[in-house]
C-alpha cells in the first residue's frame, strides 16, 4: 500500500461506526473501475486499488529505465565511435608530425651543409684571391727590380786572377767582340759569388765567378749583347788571361727570381723539346719551333710554366 492508502485506510468496524450522511451531492460514478461493491463496507478508493497502481508504476518505471538505458547505450556507442575517430585523427596527426620533423631535420642538415660549403667556398675563394693578389704584387715588384737592371749584363767563364782590374778585363772582352768601350762608359764592374777556398787542390777545374757590369747607356749594353750573339763561340785567346783559351758568354743580368724561372724554363724546354728559350730586355720568352706563325710565350711566374708546358710536364 502506498502512504496515501495507509493514511485513509480504516477497518470495517470503524467505518461502520461512522454516522451516515446525505449523499445527494455525490456525483454518479460512470465506471465502477471493475471494483466489486458489497454492502457492509469494502475498501473503496476513487481510483484503482493499491496493488494495481503499484504494478503500473513499477512497469512504467521499468519501461522508462529501459528506454533510458537504451538511449545511454546508444550515446555510449556514438561516443565510442567518436573517440575512435578522434584517436585515428590523432594518430594521423602524430604520423604527419613525425614526417614533418624528419623533413625539418633533413632540411636543417641540408642548410647546414650548404652553409658549410658556402663558408668553405668563400674562404677558399678569398684565399685564392688573396694568393693571386700576392703573386701579382710579387710579379710587379720583380718587374720593377728588373727595370733597374736594364743597363746591366753579366759575363761568365772569364778566368779569374789575383789583383785583377775587372774594368780592364771588361774592356778587353768588348774589344774582342768588336765594341769599343771607354772608362766613362762603365759605371761599375765587379765579380759576384763566394770566393773559393785557397787550399782547394783542383784549382784548374775551378769555375770562375761571374762578372757583373753596369754600363752608362743601354745602347752600349744592347751592342755588346748583339755582338756576343753574332760572335758566338768567342774565346779568351789573345786577351792576356791565364790558362788555356776558354769560351765566354755574355747575357742580360736578371733578378734572382727571373734567373730561377729562366733555369726552370730551360729544363722544361729541354725535356719537352722546346728549341727556343731566351731573354729580351729582362723578359723571358719561349717558343717550341721556328717559324713566323709559331706563337711565343712570355713567362712571368712559375704558374706560367704550367700554362705553357702543361701540368703533366711539370709533374714529370
Amino acid at each position: 500500500m502506498t502512504q496515501k492508502h495507509k493514511d485513509f485506510w480504516k477497518c470495517v468496524s470503524c467505518k461502520s461506526k461512522i454516522p451516515k450522511k446525505d449523499n445527494t451531492n455525490t456525483p454518479i460514478r460512470s465506471d465502477t473501475g471493475n471494483v466489486t461493491q458489497r454492502r457492509g463496507g469494502g475498501i473503496s478508493t476513487p481510483e484503482s486499488s493499491p496493488a494495481s497502481t503499484h504494478e503500473e508504476d513499477t512497469a512504467t518505471s521499468n519501461e522508462t529505465l529501459l528506454i533510458e538505458m537504451r538511449l545511454f547505450r546508444k550515446e555510449m556507442q556514438e561516443t565510442r565511435a567518436r573517440i575512435e575517430v578522434f584517436n585515428e585523427t590523432i594518430n594521423k596527426l602524430n604520423l604527419r608530425m613525425d614526417i614533418c620533423e624528419d623533413r625539418m631535420e633533413k632540411l636543417i642538415a641540408r642548410v647546414e651543409k650548404i652553409e658549410n660549403r658556402v663558408d668553405t667556398d668563400t674562404t677558399t675563394q678569398s684565399n685564392t684571391t688573396l694568393s693571386e693578389s700576392i703573386e701579382q704584387l710579387k710579379a710587379e715588384l720583380n718587374e720593377r727590380d728588373q727595370d733597374l737592371l736594364l743597363n746591366d749584363l753579366q759575363i761568365s767563364c772569364i778566368p779569374e786572377q789575383n789583383n785583377e782590374n775587372v774594368t780592364h778585363v771588361v774592356m778587353n772582352v768588348a774589344a774582342k767582340l768588336g765594341v769599343q768601350l771607354a772608362d766613362q762608359d762603365i759605371v761599375s764592374a765587379i765579380r759576384i759569388g763566394s770566393l773559393s777556398k785557397p787550399d782547394e787542390s783542383d784549382k784548374k777545374n775551378r769555375r770562375p765567378r761571374l762578372m757583373v757590369v753596369r754600363l752608362a747607356r743601354r745602347v752600349l749594353r744592347d751592342q755588346l749583347l748583339q755582338a756576343a750573339r753574332v760572335r758566338r763561340g768567342a774565346t779568351t785567346e789573345g786577351m792576356d788571361l791565364p790558362g788555356p783559351p776558354r769560351k765566354f758568354y755574355i747575357n742580360e743580368r736578371l733578378t734572382l727570381k727571373n734567373r730561377q724561372l729562366f733555369q726552370k724554363a730551360r729544363e722544361m724546354g729541354i725535356r719537352n723539346n722546346w728549341r727556343y728559350i731566351w731573354t729580351a730586355a729582362g723578359k723571358i720568352f719561349v717558343r717550341q719551333r721556328q717559324g713566323k706563325d709559331e706563337p711565343r710565350f712570355r713567362l712571368r711566374t712559375e704558374s706560367d710554366l704550367i700554362r705553357v708546358f702543361g701540368s703533366e710536364a711539370i709533374g714529370s
